[in-house]
């Protein structure tokens, strides 16, 4: 969870502990790219990992995809997003 007035090293903090938490049917990378000053966040089914690994597969199975610049005047919000997609994707998780 995020606290109140976060920065944005808090909030990619918390991209990367849900990352390492390793949610049970969600597979979530969280990679910072230094030549591109960028975040990239990567949600997967875990169900591609149990069945035949193909690009197709992977991306009928990808749930999220997204490079951040964080350069950018909207770096914070994206990132913000980023985090509220995610965490209603485990929530999701949770709930099915």
């Amino acid at each position: 969870m995020i606290k109140l007035n976060p920065t944005i090293n808090d909030v990619i903090n918390e991209l990367i502990f849900i990352a390492i938490a390793k949610p049970e049917k969600v597979s979530v990378s969280v990679r910072y790219i230094g030549h591109a000053d960028a975040l990239e966040v990567i949600a997967i089914d875990k169900a591609y990992f149990s069945g035949v690994q193909n690009p197709n597969t992977w991306s009928e199975h990808k749930l999220m995809d997204q490079t951040i610049y964080l350069d950018g005047l909207t770096a914070f919000k994206q990132v913000t997003s980023a985090y509220n997609e995610l965490s209603n994707l485990i929530k999701n998780e949770v709930a099915a």
